[in-house]
């Protein structure tokens, strides 16, 4: 407990979504407070031992000032005026000690003027040397010129001494910040450097791949054209080169795209294709492994998820694992922590999960209120229910809960995409599961919308569909797309990613938006050339049902449109 509060006291006052450098000043101001909370009460609670009223009284006000400084103008809000206020405290408490016969050792208030300039520079950059400097100034004139009988007082040489290493304490303390602040600005430019590099290169990458697929899908595309028409021997012996020429250079290009990739994924935001079942036993085993955490869990599902979801599985993963942690110790009896995932809504390309967490206690009062003053609070709380509220605010949900007899619960729910393209269940469940929903549109009879900015794939992709399909309608960007949309029914939708005026992930959460007030539902299947890591997730999270990636056989395009009308 005694780690936690101290880590509430330095922490306090710091959000979420302040700059590392801020939060690490505050840190330091709040550490600053903390030390000379308890160097009062140690001087206080010495005086009483020796019995000196008047220790007591100075120690006393100085305290209250001391809190007064620390809660009224906290370090978060107002870190320079703060860390002033707090230096000069101190520095009258220094001059205190060094005026006055306070029984306290010389040595030892020597020592902490030393240690001043050091404190004060680190919480406060260069201006905060001006408090220590003007301490020296006045100390030297009360010491050669002193209005009191007792406290300290130095002869020449030790002046000298004295207030020369106090000098070049100042001037180190200062030549120490600014190395530090130089160091500082250099890593931060390194950084943002690098940064830039990396972003640099994976948009060239991904720029380069997008335009060599969609080349070789073009180039493939005709190869198949021509493969249908009656052709000499020799013809077919150039044209079976040209097609392995055509796959030797998807492969390189693949090669490029594994190389691209773990510098882009990193800008995805983990938006991955993950299994539910198995993240939740992922969180389960990490909190089976805590050798601090000796509680049973039990998973109750009534989600009935089918498929694959797209979004986050890191988050869901910390925040269960966190709320458990958090709920464990409300427990009082041998019961299992109990969660239980409901489906909230759903429709064919999204789902709401609702994740609820029981435990039998005889504090629910106590959890409710904490969990509601996490929601009104601005300040940085340490705890295992506060990370969960933090993370909870980044994904547009929040924390609920409540509080019946002896059960108490808590519960924040989560939106997600399903990739329709990965089942969890078997083929037998499966057919269970979707019985009953049959389009039962014949491929040549579908009404296609095609939406593809360039006029030469516009044109290969017409003319690879046509003995396959008889009425297809062309769009040149999303823009036109939902325009479309809006006046005619179509039965499937072929949607390119990367367009001018509307690109294809904008139109087709748009579309999944018009969606959502009714119950339609047209199948999307996504055809570029981003194949890059991240883009299929990326693309299934805002709706699509199926993905394919430039070069293509137009043959697998035929098969995943069938697939979707059937």
């Amino acid at each position: 407990m005694f780690p936690q509060f101290l880590q509430r006291i330095i922490s306090y006052g710091i959000k979420e979504k302040m700059e590392q450098a801020l939060v690490n000043r505050i840190k330091r101001i709040n550490l600053f407070f903390m030390i000379l909370f308890v160097l009062l009460l140690l001087s206080i609670l010495w005086s009483s031992v020796t019995m000196k009223p008047i220790l007591i009284g100075l120690n006393s006000i100085m305290l209250l000032a001391c809190a007064a400084i620390f809660f009224l103008i906290p370090a978060a809000q107002k870190p320079n005026s703060n860390s002033i206020l707090a230096l000069m405290l101190t520095a009258l408490i220094l001059l205190s000690g060094y005026l006055l016969n306070l029984g306290i050792s010389g040595g030892l208030i020597i020592a902490f003027y030393l240690l001043f300039p050091l404190a004060a520079v680190s919480i406060n950059s260069k201006y905060g040397a001006l408090v220590p400097f003007s301490l020296g100034l006045v100390t030297l004139v009360f010491n050669f010129f002193p209005l009191f009988e007792k406290g300290i007082q130095l002869d020449i040489y030790n002046a000298l001494v004295f207030f020369s290493s106090y000098t070049l304490v100042i001037f180190l303390a200062l030549f120490i910040e600014r190395s530090n602040r130089e160091l500082l600005n250099s890593l931060q430019d390194s950084r943002s450097k690098a940064e830039s590099e990396i972003v640099q290169k994976d948009e060239f990458m991904s720029r380069l791949s997008h335009k060599l697929r969609t080349s070789l899908s073009n180039i493939a595309l005709i190869n198949n054209l021509v493969h249908d028409i009656s052709l000499t021997s020799e013809q077919k012996d150039l044209m079976e080169t040209l097609k392995a020429s055509t796959n030797n250079l998807i492969e390189d290009v693949n090669n490029i795209v594994e190389i691209a990739s773990p510098g882009i994924i990193d800008y995805k935001k983990s938006i991955i294709s993950f299994d539910l079942t198995r993240v939740l036993e992922e969180a389960v085993s990490i909190l089976k492994s805590s050798s601090s955490f000796h509680e049973e869990v039990t998973i109750h599902r009534s989600d009935h998820i089918s498929h694959y979801l797209i979004g986050d599985p890191s988050l869901l993963r910390s925040l269960v694992v966190n709320i458990i942690k958090g709920l464990s110790i409300y427990k009082h009896t041998r019961n299992p922590i109990e969660l239980h995932i409901n489906n909230l809504r759903e429709s064919p390309s999204q789902v709401r999960l609702e994740l609820k967490f029981r435990v039998e206690t005889d504090l629910g009062s106590e959890l409710v209120t904490y969990v509601e003053s996490l929601k009104r609070s601005s300040s940085y709380q340490v705890s295992n229910l506060a990370n969960a509220h933090s993370l909870l605010q980044e994904s547009e949900s929040e924390l609920t809960s409540a509080s019946v007899g002896e059960l108490a619960s808590v519960s924040f729910f989560q939106d997600f995409a399903k990739d329709t393209t990965r089942s969890v269940l078997d083929p037998a469940e499966m057919m269970e599961v979707d019985k009953g929903i049959k389009r039962g549109i014949v491929l040549i009879s579908a009404k296609i919308l095609l939406v593809e900015d360039n006029k030469i794939n516009q044109k290969i992709v017409l003319l690879s569909l046509h003995k396959q399909v008889s009425q297809i309608d062309v769009a040149s960007n999303g823009k036109e797309a939902l325009e479309m949309f809006g006046l005619k029914q179509y039965d499937l939708i072929l949607m390119d990613i990367m367009m001018p005026v509307m690109d294809g992930i904008v139109a087709t959460k748009k579309i999944r938006e018009i969606e959502s007030t009714g119950e339609s539902h047209i199948p999307i299947i996504a055809i570029t050339a981003n194949a890059l890591a991240g883009d299929r997730e990326n693309c299934l999270a805002a709706g699509v049902d199926d993905y394919i990636a430039k070069p293509f056989q137009a043959e697998v395009l035929i098969k995943m449109m069938k697939n979707l009308l059937a």
